[in-house]
């Protein structure tokens, strides 16, 4: 593509498979995206990005040798910048995966998960604990993302998970994975914990099935 306007990024760990996979969910979730499957050897992703409101289309390029190239052309030059910058962001965190991720919250989290996953959804009681412990894995996942871009104990441990996530999606603009429904298990919870409200078999499978499935993306 003939462009004026180029951002060149190094991205150590951005060739990893699940890092790739990882990076192709967080911009689909930005953008609307056309991959291009037919790409030269020496390079392992190529993507358009366009946005409502965005003049002309973005192309990213990633590179066997983990350079990333973003490029456009000089109609959106003002705000190419900002552009590359929530990128590089996007870049960042396809490749948080490979972090040392022995951290206590996901830790905990885990363990959580693992004896939520063994609990029946038949009897009422345990529905509502399922509901319960998905609640405290997502604010647990949600809070270690945000640990990566604040330390501020007051953001970290006495905000709401919906402040936690309002923060990541407008202040830091990274594009979390399934945010509604993050919101949707806080609220089932919080009718559970503040009003009693018994909780449907179809409630506690859709906090179980789409926590385990945010934990394994988040």
């Amino acid at each position: 593509m003939s462009s004026s306007l180029r951002k060149p990024i190094n991205v150590p760990g951005i060739c990893n498979q699940d890092c790739l996979k990882k990076l192709e969910t967080l911009l689909s979730q930005s953008f609307a995206m056309q991959v291009d499957s037919s790409i030269p050897q020496n390079m392992k992703f190529k993507a358009r990005l366009e946005r409502t409101g965005l003049a002309r289309e973005v192309h990213i390029e990633v590179f066997t040798n983990a350079n990333v190239e973003i490029k456009s052309s000089p109609e959106i030059q003002t705000v190419f910048s900002a552009i590359c910058d929530e990128m590089e962001r996007i870049l960042k965190e396809a490749v948080d995966m490979l972090r040392d991720q022995d951290t206590v919250r996901v830790n905990r989290a885990n363990r959580i998960l693992e004896f939520m996953r063994s609990i029946p959804t038949e009897p009422e009681v345990e529905r509502m604990v399922v509901v319960t412990l998905c609640d405290i894995i997502l604010d647990l996942l949600v809070t270690e993302k945000l640990s990566h871009f604040t330390r501020e104990r007051q953001h970290l441990e006495s905000e709401s998970v919906g402040a936690k996530l309002a923060m990541l999606e407008n202040q830091y603009r990274i594009p979390i994975y399934k945010p509604k429904a993050i919101r949707d298990i806080r609220d089932l919870r919080n009718k559970i914990a503040h009003g009693g409200a018994s909780t449907a078999k179809e409630e506690a499978v859709f906090a179980r099935d789409t926590t385990i499935e945010i934990f394994e993306l988040l």
